[in-house]
């Protein structure tokens, strides 16, 4: 008996490999391909759009007396050049929430 069950078991897989033949790689390479591509595309989050905020540059004041506001959707780290006061200063954006809602952006010329 288990004669005839391995000879059965031979004869099926025989069949298979003779249906698929030189196929059956292409086959598993392309589900493979498939699989990863879904997997991938499951697992990916959108990215965040990008958000205007509102910066107060540090040690500054416009003609009324109130500090100078910038607005960008610039990441925080980010160099900017403003003309301020007649003169064109240097300031980086920071992640520092002032009491106002804005973030501050410190000079760095320190003039």
């Amino acid at each position: 008996m288990p004669t005839l069950v391995s000879l059965a078991l031979g004869k099926g897989l025989d069949l298979l490999g003779t249906a698929l033949g030189q196929w059956l790689p292409v086959l598993l390479l392309a589900a493979g391909i498939a699989g990863a591509w879904l997997y991938r595309r499951a697992q990916a989050t959108p990215p965040e759009p990008p958000r205007v905020r509102h910066f107060t540059l540090l040690r500054t004041e416009s003609a009324d007396g109130a500090p100078v506001r910038y607005e960008t959707t610039r990441p925080t780290g980010t160099k900017i050049a403003q003309w301020v006061e007649g003169r064109q200063r240097l300031y980086e954006l920071t992640d520092v929430q002032l009491e106002d809602g804005s973030y501050a952006a410190e000079p760095l010329d320190h003039q």
